[in-house]
């Protein structure tokens, strides 16, 4: 066969494939047209999460960053606690001026108003804000001469494990309580646990300082 005849023949095979690709294409145009379009909603769903996402984030960061520095000039601008118990009002976000007015009323003393703010929180989320929120509710309850109160809060707490919230602040908190209860046993034997399970942290060290306390006063 001639060079001539067997190119002319390659283009022939070429143009009959072609030809039935693009009938073939035309044939399923309908399914790609709505494979694409899937395709197209699809990312622009996942644009729009991860800038709902971002916003949010954005909106926590500056959310935050108002309650601290409202927090921060309370000594000067007295009418600043007005306006975090404002923010605290808000469902979204309360919980963090809810945590930060309490720890503010802690540092006055003024258990009462501590406990009343923590108590319509304390059972909101189940992140690290909540675990600090009951840590502090369980402090309070433990200087307002409820230590059994106290302690059953960190006992829930430990049994719960909780990712967000360290085990040892949890077991040091609650050997203080035990402590302040006049339990020395029980407390001698968690600052025990933390001095030999979590030696190198900054609660293990603490206890340690407790144990010789402890063993010392005996």
């Amino acid at each position: 066969m001639k060079r001539a005849e067997r190119r002319q023949l390659k283009e022939n095979e070429l143009a009959t494939g072609l030809s039935r690709f693009i009938r073939w294409v035309r044939k399923h145009e309908k399914k790609f047209m709505a494979i694409a379009l899937g395709l197209v909603a699809l990312l622009a769903v996942i644009v729009g999460v991860k800038l709902l996402i971002q916003y949010q984030r954005s909106r926590e960061a500056s959310y935050l960053s108002q309650v601290l520095a409202l927090k921060a000039e309370l000594g000067q601008k007295p009418e600043n606690l007005a306006k975090l118990e404002n923010l605290a009002q808000k469902r979204k976000y309360g919980r963090i001026a809810s945590l930060t007015l309490a720890t503010y009323y802690l540092e006055k003393n003024d258990l009462e108003k501590a406990e009343q703010v923590l108590t319509g929180v304390k059972e909101r989320g189940r992140d690290l804000v909540h675990y600090q929120i009951l840590d502090l509710y369980a402090q309070v309850l433990s200087r307002r001469g409820q230590p059994e109160r106290a302690i059953e809060i960190y006992r829930q707490m430990e049994k719960e494990k909780p990712e967000d919230y360290p085990l040892d602040v949890i077991l040091f908190r609650l050997a203080e309580t035990y402590e302040k209860a006049g339990q020395k046993d029980q407390a001698l034997s968690l600052y025990r646990d933390l001095q030999a399970n979590y030696q190198n942290t900054y609660y293990g060290y603490q206890a340690t300082m407790k144990v010789m306390k402890l063993e010392t006063g005996r």
